[in-house]
């Protein structure tokens, strides 16, 4: 081989060469990423972080708040809860009471068996829902009045005919006794008044007026009659009072058979 030729195969090699390290260099330009990439891929990278973050801070306040509903909810249950044992510990209590009542009721309905509900007390006459003493003993209209007021009773009203009638009808068994009622005279021109401050209604009957003294302002029954006579006159009575069904009488082996 000539020089020439040697020198010109040396040539075309180095040429060769310097081509393959200038087509190395551009591929290592192009693989290898620039500074604006960088940032592009750091930027992308923080925005997912952020958008992570961010709904994983929605979905934490979400849960808080759904926390928040189950608490207030069970609080909510609880007081409610607690409003209905409190009225069920009330009811329990009424229930209790009642049926300390219904047994002291059931214990005096078994000791009181063999007896009998009397309205009024011994020697006194019933007539409707009131009971009638006719004393056996002589009073002024005044000491009259004080001993019905010890027997927790008052002089006689009449307040219907039904009553009228049988007050004298049982005043007619003690033959000509007379009996002082609650009517009195309130001076000489005054109304005639009852005991309890009521007026007189003269439909019911009519007072016989045996003189016009005026000491002679009370009233009194004697059989079918009723007249008038001083108060300070001595006279038998005539109690009255309701009836009071708590009294009670031991019935006798006859009455229980």
């Amino acid at each position: 081989m000539t020089s020439e030729e040697v020198t010109y195969a040396n040539l075309k090699f180095m040429t060769l060469e310097k081509s393959q390290d200038q087509e190395l260099q551009t591929t290592r330009a192009k693989d290898s990423p620039s500074p604006s990439s960088c940032w592009r891929l750091a930027t992308v990278a923080l925005g997912v972080f952020c958008l992570s973050s961010v709904a994983a801070a929605g979905v934490l306040a979400a849960r808080f708040i759904l926390v928040c509903h189950l608490l207030r909810e069970r609080d909510e249950n609880f007081t409610l809860q607690k409003a209905i044992m409190e009225s069920l510990n009330q009811q329990l209590e009424l229930l209790q009471a009642q049926n300390l009542n219904l047994t002291e009721t059931v214990k005096q309905l078994a000791t009181s068996r063999g007896r009998k509900c009397i309205p009024c007390p011994e020697k006194w006459l019933q007539y409707g829902e009131n009971c009638y003493h006719f004393s056996k003993e002589w009073k002024t209209w005044q000491e009259s009045k004080a001993k019905c007021s010890v027997l927790e009773s008052r002089l006689l009203k009449i307040e219907s005919k039904e009553e009228l009638d049988f007050t004298r009808q049982s005043a007619q068994s003690y033959g000509s006794y007379s009996f002082w009622i609650g009517l009195f005279h309130n001076g000489t021109e005054g109304p005639w008044l009852w005991e309890d401050g009521s007026t007189f209604s003269p439909d019911l009957f009519q007072i016989s007026r045996a003189s016009s003294s005026s000491l002679l302002d009370c009233v009194r029954l004697q059989g079918a009659n009723i007249d008038t006579a001083w108060c300070g006159q001595y006279s038998f009575y005539i109690c009255e009072k309701v009836v009071d069904p708590a009294v009670v009488e031991q019935l006798g082996y006859s009455d229980r058979h």
